[in-house]
């Protein structure tokens, strides 16, 4: 597992947004509180601004092809396609509860729903302290009383997504950060003035070659923007490589954390490590 740190230089980033960290959790697909939560909790544990989920906390069986050209999530139960269980997420909600007990994240914690996501999963985060974006925009104020837009695309499956509804609450002129789980939705949200925008699903493609390119990544967008950082214009997307995996095997292609600072100015000084977690 590898915790990513990035200083991420934006030229259009307010000074009063200067320094925000956010640590940023995708695909978890927890089937316990077992070690990768471990190794979770010890970052969570070091705080931050802004805890953000971007989708996939459960684990849900399945027995169909992973390499699905539809690349729409099965339904739940038998059909031509495989054999799809009901996603665990009673076991994920007490999970989260164990990783974010009497941890601080000043600006809040902040979810987006995943393919393999329940809504009841989604509803219940809410009693531990984690904001549920729905498609919607919500205004954040730092303790200087200055306010930034995040907000979040229901991504449950393609037919729920609703960008017009997510972005109609976005204040203009303000720094806006956007969370969805699938990466195509990037352009679309960049389009709609969103500057940072943070997704998963892909989980880096899993199996990749030694260069890194992915085999698959049921994403539309293929392989752009299939992990790390890439830029649309003045906006930036950070698809995370996430924890788990539906398939359980991963090649070239290791779990991942992710660590943003924000920082104002040019952005060829972006810059990031890896730490190397046991």
């Amino acid at each position: 597992m590898e915790l990513t740190e990035i200083s991420l230089y934006l030229p259009q980033l307010p000074e009063y947004l200067e320094g925000l960290r956010i640590l940023q959790v995708g695909d978890l697909h927890t089937h316990g509180y077992q070690r990768k939560e471990r190794s979770l909790r010890k970052v969570i544990e070091q705080g931050g601004d802004i805890l953000a989920f971007t989708g996939d906390f459960c684990w849900q069986g399945q027995i169909s092809n992973p390499f699905n050209p539809s690349q729409r999530p099965y339904q739940v139960g038998i059909t031509k396609h495989g054999l799809v269980l009901a996603p665990k997420w009673k076991q994920a909600l007490a999970v989260c509860r164990r990783l974010m007990e009497s941890v601080h994240f000043s600006l809040g914690t902040y979810a987006v729903q995943g393919n393999h996501d329940s809504d009841d999963l989604l509803s219940h985060l809410q009693n531990q302290g984690v904001v549920p974006l729905r498609n919607e925009t919500r205004q954040v104020a730092t303790k200087g009383g200055e306010t930034f837009n995040i907000c979040g695309l229901n991504c449950a499956s393609r037919s729920n997504l609703d960008l017009p509804k997510t972005v109609l609450g976005i204040e203009p002129d303000r720094f806006t950060i956007g969370m969805c789980h699938y990466p195509e939705m990037a352009e679309p949200l960049a389009q709609a003035g969103v500057d940072l925008i943070l997704a998963g699903h892909t989980h880096g493609g899993q199996i990749c070659l030694p260069n890194g390119k992915p085999l698959t990544t049921h994403s539309q967008t293929g392989r752009m923007y299939a992990s790390s950082l890439a830029r649309i214009g003045r906006s930036v997307i950070y698809t995370t490589r996430g924890l788990s995996a539906v398939l359980p095997i991963r090649i070239n292609c290791p779990p991942e954390i992710a660590r943003l600072t924000l920082r104002r100015g040019k952005p060829e000084s972006t810059r990031s490590h890896i730490i190397n977690m046991v």
